[in-house]
């Protein structure tokens, strides 16, 4: 008997937790929703504004017209987020004191490709398009095709970890036979790359002719830098 009585307490006494546990998570569901905390992993290019995230958050779907917490459907929320052109991820939760906290993502274009409707191409070589909020300045990509995206965003990646190549070229030129050529931020004169594959020497020597041109104060003396034979650097003058 003794030992039944000591199960039949045990159980009483689990009961008893169980229910306050239940009891506790149904005030912690049924507190009101206090504020809501957006913030961004990156603020140096914001393509889309807080105000926009603050309208994809909650919905009168989500809330039933109330603003309990109980109410919310934090993964709508991030789907919607997610969904947004301007984001990569965003993850969204609620805090013991009732507070939406979002953390949001942007996607990070490297360049802006002209044509018929102008995009970007992003950090992970995904084309997305331009965001009505904020303008990116990133070079300028014209004469691009589908077929030129995997070598274009390998050497726009590696454009961007060089601190002189990524502050130096703003536009990159393919013609139509896929020869490049590159237009300089601070020089008016025309890098010939030719052909994309096989850049890394081609950036190198002409990271090293361009050090020794401002070095010498001829650099606006140059009409063109010719690249596009190999280990060749040929110097054009302005006539």
């Amino acid at each position: 008997m003794k030992g039944l009585k000591d199960i039949l307490i045990l159980m009483l006494i689990s009961l008893c937790v169980l229910g306050l546990y239940a009891f506790a998570g149904a005030r912690h569901m049924q507190r009101n929703l206090t504020d809501i905390n957006i913030s961004f992993t990156d603020y140096s290019d914001p393509l889309v504004s807080e105000i926009n995230v603050n309208k994809l958050l909650i919905q009168k779907e989500d809330t039933l017209g109330k603003p309990y917490v109980e109410n919310l459907d934090l993964n709508k929320s991030e789907m919607r987020l997610d969904a947004h052109p301007m984001i990569r991820t965003a993850e969204v939760s609620v805090d013991l004191n009732g507070r939406l906290d979002v953390l949001v993502e942007p996607r990070v274009p490297i360049a802006r490709i002209l044509g018929t409707t102008d995009v970007y191409l992003d950090k992970d070589n995904k084309i997305m398009p331009l965001s009505s909020e904020h303008s990116v300045l990133v070079p300028i990509v014209t004469g691009f095709k589908e077929a030129y995206q995997e070598e274009l965003y390998a050497f726009l990646s590696d454009i961007n970890e060089d601190p002189l190549l990524d502050m130096a070229i703003t536009q990159v030129g393919f013609d139509k036979n896929g020869n490049v050529t590159l237009r300089l931020r601070a020089h008016d004169l025309k890098i010939q790359l030719g052909k994309i594959e096989g850049y890394d020497w081609k950036l190198q020597n002409f990271k090293a002719m361009l050090a020794k041109m401002e070095k010498d104060k001829t650099v606006d003396q140059v009409e063109k830098i010719d690249l596009r034979f190999n280990h060749q650097v040929i110097v054009v003058k302005k006539s």
